[in-house]
């Protein structure tokens, strides 16, 4: 099995995985392969870099219309799932941070029968209406009101801490561990 991580692009320019979000897939994935970049994977593009949270909001909204709006955006997206599912053995987990499940769901029905290989954990959602053959475990925080004005599903894991939070607290890996390995 291969861990990838899949949300908004704070930084359009780079994709590495912030010192965070590597060490959340590291402890999640113990002895499989992780992918060490976020959308658009497999390449890391750039070192990382913090971005302003204000930059960072304008730059993932503007992510999350064009992947509403923009067939072609959705097209990509799904070729470069596709890509992943082609270069890694096994199945692929995919772990979504708030938008991310948006764009998988997005994609979703343009992947076809590699779809089945996929399982996904959502951290703190951001996501319409999801199709019946996608159904993510979620994790959402308390204090997370974005997820909580977004998503209208069902939550699997309620934990504490904010919308900004998941990746920061390790203690969640341990809960989320017999949903990784099953």
């Amino acid at each position: 099995m291969t861990i990838a991580w899949l949300s908004g692009s704070s930084d359009p320019a780079r994709s590495a995985l912030s010192p965070a979000e590597r060490r959340f897939l590291d402890a999640l994935a113990g002895e499989r392969s992780v992918v060490g970049s976020n959308f658009p994977w497999p390449q890391v593009s750039g070192a990382y870099r913090p971005v302003p949270l204000s930059v960072a909001s304008v730059r993932n909204g503007v992510q999350f219309w064009r992947a509403r709006w923009c067939s072609g955006y959705r097209r990509f997206t799904a070729a470069r799932v596709r890509g992943l599912l082609q270069a890694c053995p096994g199945d692929l987990l995919i772990v979504t941070g708030s938008q991310g499940l948006e764009l998988l769901r997005l994609a979703w029905p343009l992947l076809g029968a590699g779809a089945t290989r996929i399982r996904v954990i959502a951290l703190g959602p951001v996501a319409g209406r999801m199709p019946p053959d996608l159904r993510p475990f979620v994790v959402q925080a308390g204090g997370d009101a974005v997820s909580r004005l977004g998503w209208r599903g069902p939550v699997d894991l309620r934990t504490t801490g904010g919308h900004l939070d998941y990746v920061h607290d390790l203690g969640l890996v341990d809960r989320l561990l017999p949903v990784a390995i099953r």
